[in-house]
């Protein structure tokens, strides 16, 4: 097993640091986001999400908070490897600027088949989540 850390590319949101930590620190509030057909395949509390997909039980669960700058994740459930997802939230001028950091410790199996996409999936992930608050 071996560390991989990625360190995505900030977003800037256009609400306060203090908006965007709220919501992340409670998982419950995405409850009513989720399409009515994968209701049943998702279990959501305050601090953990678990999701049933292909047989398997994936998840994270808040285990930090400090607000309203940092908010840490960690794996939950049956999830194949250990990993901390970070979100740096950074009060600006006008909104806040998030940034994602991800530190997982992959088999080398794993590394090989998804390693070099990591990057891109924390951008996209960070990306997504810009979008949706900027609306």
């Amino acid at each position: 097993m071996g560390n991989t850390s990625v360190i995505g590319d900030i977003q800037h949101i256009n609400k306060p640091a203090e908006i965007v930590f709220d919501l992340f620190s409670d998982f419950s509030k995405f409850a009513d986001r989720i399409p009515e057909d994968k209701k049943s395949k998702v279990t959501i509390t305050p601090d953990t999400v678990l999701a049933n997909a292909q047989g398997m039980q994936m998840g994270v669960q808040v285990t930090q908070r400090v607000a309203p700058t940092l908010i840490v994740m960690q794996q939950y459930g049956n999830v194949p490897f250990t990993f901390t997802l970070n979100l740096h939230i950074t009060p600006a001028t006008e909104g806040c600027d998030l940034q994602i950091a991800l530190d997982a410790e992959l088999s080398m199996m794993i590394k090989m088949m998804i390693g070099g996409k990591l990057k891109d999936f924390v951008n996209q992930f960070s990306q997504q989540l810009a979008t949706g608050l900027n609306k």
